[in-house]
Formats: C-alpha cells, structure tokens, sequence
C-alpha cells in the first residue's frame, strides 16, 4: 500500500460515536515531552503558494515547541518518541439513528505517539493507529462537500479551497495562539465545557463585535445549496450591542492587518452539535465558548445567551 493511500485511512477513520469540544485538550501526559521535540504540520504540499500565507502564520505563532510544515506523505518518517504532529483530521462516527446513518466530525488534531514506531523504508512498516496519542482538537466546520466527501480535503491545498466555514489564515493564527495557551497551562480542557472570559466581556460589550456573514447562511444536512439566508432582523433582532457583519475574507484581512484588537464571533456546526465563540483578534484568547448539543443553523437566541452572558458579567 502506498503511502499516500495510508496516509489517506489514517486521518479518516472509523470510530464510535465521540464529541469533540470546539477546542479540547484530551490528554497532558505527554505535553512535557513533546514540548522537547518538534511538532510537525502536515498538509499537501507546504511550498504551494496557496500554503505560503498559512505556514507563515504557522510558524509565526506556534511557540510551545520547534516547528516545521511538511507534506502527509512525510508523517511517517518523522515519527520519533518527542515528536508531534497537527493533521486535519476526520471521524466517521456511527449514529445513534434506527437508519445507522454514519456522521462526519472533522478537526484540526494535535497527536503524538507511545514511542512503539520506528520507521524502516525498507520493511515499509505502517503507523498503527493504536499507537496514536490524541493531546488536542479543534472542531471544524465542514460544508456540504467536506461533511460528505471528508477525502476531498486531502487532495486540497491547505486553503480548504472554501470548504471550511472557520477556516482563514488569521483564524488559523488565533487558534494556534490560543492552542499553545492552553499546552502551556497544561490542563485538561473538557469537551463541551462552556467558557467566560469575563475580564475581556467589557471589551465586547463596548466594542464592535465583528461576525462573518456565513452565519446568515440556511445551511442544509441533505442539500449543496448555500444560497438561502436568514433576513438580518431574524438574527438580530433583540441584540443590543454593536455589531458588523464581514465576509471572511473581510474578518481575515482585519485580523492579519489591523493592531488594535477586536472581537470576532465563529459559528460551529457539526451533525450533531454546535459553538459559538468570541476570540480576542490580537491574542487568540478565546473570550467566550457555548456548546449546544442541538445542529441547528446559527438563531437569534444565540446572539442572545451571549448578551445575557455580558450583561450578568
């Protein structure tokens, strides 16, 4: 088997029904030791111009230990006992419907391994993934194509060609910032853990809280059709505070070039579940998260409960 085709069943399996948090640290035992190695970002081809942007913004903000982007089909040799790896990840989990329909969660993963692989190029001996090490996940926010088609974003450049709502190189960033917070801290983060920042709500409550327009979006299970959006009065009305609407690449351009910090809202939304989260644009802090175990599309009272949060702070 080639290693393009293992890599390729590697980073698409089969597992039972699992949650992911929008960000979770799933494991600290092994932070100390990768933190001595070099964790290694994988994707297509890191010399594509489309990559340019991204693994500079990689190796700008990945601080918790050496880093280097290379391609998937350069995993395997590179694994070695203090070394990491951050792959875009998809599981197909099985569902708890009569119908056994399977669903699709795909992640950003940060992943080590027990120490048991060595690799040989001429035994062509593969990677178990009982060997693999799970530390972190960041949900990602997959459109019809990639919820349905999650192979397809293996053969893409690391741009996702659009099939990512939460995906930019400034949010890329911002979640590498905010990753390496959490190592550092070296806690446990809980999967569907709400979290408050409220020394930061002053910041939202006084400034202009900017939002892509992806939320506007009637995002259907069984459709590719993006076309139909909710009217502005829909989604906001009822909410108070300031806000603006950007398109992503609008909200990407003002993360990247603008130095004065702002917040920004990310709508998540998975088969099963959903987030909503407000990241700090300048240090990738995470201000607010709220999980909801409901998929549906992104609704007033959403705006609302984090108003509520604001104003209770």
């Amino acid at each position: 088997m080639k290693l393009k085709t293992f890599f390729l069943h590697f980073i698409i399996i089969i597992l039972p029904t699992i949650s992911f948090g929008q960000i979770a640290i799933t494991s600290v035992s092994e932070i100390a030791k990768i933190k001595t190695g070099t964790t290694f970002f994988a994707m297509k081809d890191p010399a594509s111009p489309k990559a340019a942007a991204y693994v500079e913004a990689i190796k700008k903000n990945w601080t918790f230990s050496k880093v280097e982007c290379i391609k998937y089909t350069d995993v395997e040799k590179n694994i070695a006992p203090n070394n990491s790896f951050v792959t875009i990840s998809a599981s197909m989990t099985n569902s708890n419907s009569t119908m056994g329909n399977t669903e699709t969660h795909i992640y950003l993963e940060l992943w080590t391994t027990n120490g048991n692989y060595t690799y040989d190029q001429k035994k062509r001996k593969h990677f178990n993934q009982a060997d693999k090490i799970s530390l972190a996940t960041i949900e990602l926010f997959g459109d019809f194509t990639a919820q349905n088609y999650p192979s397809s974003l293996y053969k893409m450049d690391y741009d996702a060609s659009g099939h990512l709502e939460n995906w930019s190189v400034g949010i890329v960033g911002n979640y590498i910032q905010q990753l390496t917070i959490l190592l550092n801290k070296g806690e446990i983060r809980e999967t569907k853990a709400p979290f408050y920042n409220k020394d930061e709500f002053k910041r939202v409550a006084s400034e202009t809280l900017f939002i892509p327009d992806y939320v506007m979006t009637k995002f259907s299970k069984n459709a590719d059709d993006e076309s139909k959006k909710f009217e502005t009065k829909e989604i906001f009305d009822g909410y108070n505070l300031t806000y603006k609407l950007l398109s992503l690449e609008e909200l990407n351009d003002k993360i990247l070039n603008n130095p004065t910090p702002f917040c920004y809202l990310l709508f998540i939304k998975t088969i099963t579940e959903k987030f909503i989260t407000v990241t700090n644009s300048k240090t990738g802090e995470i201000i607010y998260s709220e999980y909801s175990g409901s998929p549906s599309n992104f609704k007033s009272s959403d705006l609302k409960e984090l108003q509520k949060a604001i104003q209770k702070k």
